[in-house]
């Protein structure tokens, strides 16, 4: 009879044991390579498919700039604070348009959509701010955004912010890339899938936001009338001590803190950003740019603030222009003669009646002029005309005499509306 000793008796259990950490081990190997399998590889098969659908050939590639330019984007860190990517959430649709489709993506690679919103997306950023405006924010964000937590980047700049680099053009480039293809139309062919596991509220106003033309809210645009409610709030006083905070907050890095316009980014702009305090606005003027920037010009919409805060602006601004600066109205011969010299020069562009519509100004941006929403000084009109407008279709007009450049001021001037017949 064999007999078993108590160490044999100990090693069976033993041997049991390592075989169930070696099946433990092997399960978890096992469960991780089907996870990473199910979450990883399989999604991304099919976002690849995705991307390289056929539906897309009409997407525009990248130019060697705008590559060379999405380089510097990444070196500088740009996709920590801003991401590249509208979800699919009703206030990321409202304020930025489209949710951000897979086939947006298939040059990039790394994608830069980024994971945090410091700064706001940059998706669709293409059309919504001028060149000028992009140089100067790049050169110093302060200046344009008060108040921005945005590191400068003097380096790609020689000096000033109208003197970019090779590697600032090339990110300026890239930037105009952003949202480029949705904006051309590129994906209008391809057959999204919805989630249909969604609340079919949220899904049903993101279907509406999609079908409507989306226009940033900070995207100059033209010929379009701003709400009632901002012309009809503005002129009281209590709108006046809110309209000097937002200026402050908004308006003064371009036009100055006291509205001459030679903030601390106006060096950067063509054109320089308007003197404020050279010209009376009406109320339906000022609604008018407010609401809709001036296209053309590094002026943007400002249709993210509520009508009172527009109404509450356009009171403070209005204040900016010293009461009685210009005599009284010129003799009747004098107007007569400006009225000749305006129809031979100024008719084209501005107009008849000087809306700024006539058909040559229809033609151009910024568009010129207004005079019926905006009354310059007989100063400021002398200005122009011996100066011009750099960055607009306006050019000096050395030809003219002194005469008639007093007289056509004296005139321009008459064109300007009643405060009772602007406002409606």
């Amino acid at each position: 009879m064999v007999e078993i000793t108590p160490d044999q008796t100990r090693s069976a259990p033993r041997h049991w044991y390592g075989l169930a950490y070696l099946l433990v081990f092997v399960a978890g190997v096992g469960f991780f390579l089907l996870s990473f399998i199910a979450l990883g590889v399989l999604p991304g098969l099919r976002l690849a498919d995705t991307i390289a659908s056929p539906a897309q050939a009409d997407m525009p590639d990248y130019t060697a700039a705008e590559l060379r330019g999405r380089r510097v984007y990444a070196s500088l860190g740009c996709a920590l604070c801003h991401t590249q990517q509208v979800r699919f959430l009703p206030v990321d649709v409202r304020r930025w348009g489209a949710p951000t489709a897979a086939w947006e993506t298939r040059y990039d690679f790394p994608q830069l959509w980024g994971t945090r919103r410091i700064g706001p997306d940059l998706a669709r950023e293409t059309s919504v701010r001028s060149d000028d405006w992009q140089l100067t924010h790049l050169y110093k964000p302060q200046w344009v955004v008060p108040g921005s937590v945005m590191p400068a980047f003097p380096w790609l700049f020689d000096g000033r912010a109208d003197r970019p680099t090779a590697a600032a053009s090339d990110l300026l480039a890239y930037l105009r890339t952003l949202g480029r293809a949705q904006q051309l139309g590129a994906g209008k062919g391809v057959n999204a899938s919805l989630d249909t596991g969604m609340d079919p509220v949220m899904l049903m106003e993101i279907t509406n936001l999609c079908a409507a033309p989306f226009i940033n809210p900070n995207q100059a645009r033209v010929d379009d009338s701003a709400p009632d409610r901002v012309q009809a709030a503005a002129g009281r006083d209590p709108l006046f001590a809110r309209g000097s905070t937002l200026f402050a907050q908004n308006c003064a890095g371009c036009h100055g803190a006291t509205g001459d316009g030679n903030g601390l980014a106006a060096s950067g702009l063509s054109p320089k950003p308007k003197n404020l305090r050279q010209t009376q606005f009406s109320t339906q003027g000022l609604a008018h740019i407010l609401w809709n920037g001036v296209a053309g010009s590094a002026m943007p919409a400002w249709r993210d603030l509520s009508t009172l805060d527009l109404a509450s602006l356009t009171t403070y601004v209005q204040s900016l222009h010293p009461a009685s600066v210009d005599p009284a109205q010129a003799p009747a011969s004098i107007l007569a003669h400006g009225a000749a010299v305006y129809a031979s020069n100024c008719l084209s562009c501005h107009g008849a009646q000087g809306q700024g519509n006539g058909p040559v100004g229809l033609l151009l941006l910024p568009r010129p002029a207004n005079f019926t929403a905006m009354q310059p000084d007989t100063t400021r009109v002398i200005q122009v005309l011996n100066e011009g407008i750099p960055g607009t279709g306006m050019p000096p007009w050395p030809g003219l005499a002194p005469a008639d450049k007093q007289a056509v001021a004296a005139f321009v001037r008459t064109l300007y509306k009643s405060k009772a017949e602007q406002t409606p």
